[in-house]
């Protein structure tokens, strides 16, 4: 007598693996999901660590390069920007995986190099302690200019050559204009908004100012936004990321 058996895998063509039936829950409750932690994954389905990793290394992911890489995200769901990088509400992924490879990538791609206050702001992480490392082991290198400026330039010679030039020009170009009386690279309209956002969401912090902004469709960063605070005296402390993290993903 045959007997019909429920099928115990299912065959990815594309990717050319096999997903046990646990293991393809996994992969579609996180497309579903987007983003998550392993913590979550495996509160959902009571699974093992190791399911967990068997079925993310045989789809393909990508850990977040912020929050300690505790953040997962399927290979295909990241549409990646010109410099390589995604987010997900506050949790931000790159093509080149890892916090490091990034900043070597970003600081190698930007015209201009990148002053540590730039190279966050376009990571929306903190990146100062990390850049310093890499400066010793070679993978980017620091050249200090005239008025206590830094930047960090790609480690190519001729592509640090260029960078350089570039900054030179433009520090040339911010000189001969003068001071503005604004905060460094923030617009009037910039600091209105920031200090509109302030007064009805008194007690946000840089980056949940930032986030309000941007829900608004105005393009302000965080380094700007505490440009302005700081220009203006009204420094704010960052809220622990931690706590960003629950209340931007409650555990599913």
């Amino acid at each position: 007598m045959l007997v019909k058996v429920k099928k115990a895998v299912t065959y990815y063509n594309r990717g050319h693996f096999v997903l046990s039936n646990g293991e393809e829950k996994v992969i579609g409750w996180l497309r579903k999901a987007t983003v998550a932690t392993m913590k979550q994954i495996r509160h959902q389905f009571r699974i093992s660590h190791m399911t967990v990793v068997r079925a993310l290394k045989k789809f393909g992911y990508y850990a977040s390069y912020n929050y300690n890489a505790a953040y997962y995200v399927l290979r295909d769901v990241p549409e990646f920007d010109d410099w390589g990088l995604w987010a997900y509400r506050d949790v931000r992924f790159s093509r080149y995986r890892t916090l490091p490879a990034t900043i070597v990538a970003v600081v190698e791609r930007a015209p201009a190099g990148l002053t540590v206050e730039e190279l966050e702001e376009r990571l929306q992480t903190k990146a100062g302690n990390m850049v310093s490392r890499l400066v010793g082991e070679g993978q980017v290198q620091r050249e200090r200019l005239a008025g206590r400026h830094v930047v960090y330039l790609g480690s190519d010679p001729e592509v640090r050559t260029q960078q350089l030039e570039q900054r030179q020009r433009q520090l040339r170009g911010e000189a001969a204009r003068g001071p503005t009386g604004l905060p460094f690279r923030c617009s009037a309209v910039d600091v209105i908004e920031v200090l509109r956002a302030m007064i009805l969401a008194a007690d946000d912090d840089p980056d949940r100012l930032a986030r309000r902004l941007q829900a608004g469709e105005t393009r302000i960063t965080a380094g700007q936004v505490k440009r302005v605070l700081e220009h203006y005296g009204m420094e704010r402390n960052a809220a622990p990321e931690g706590s960003r993290v629950d209340a931007a993903h409650p555990a599913h």
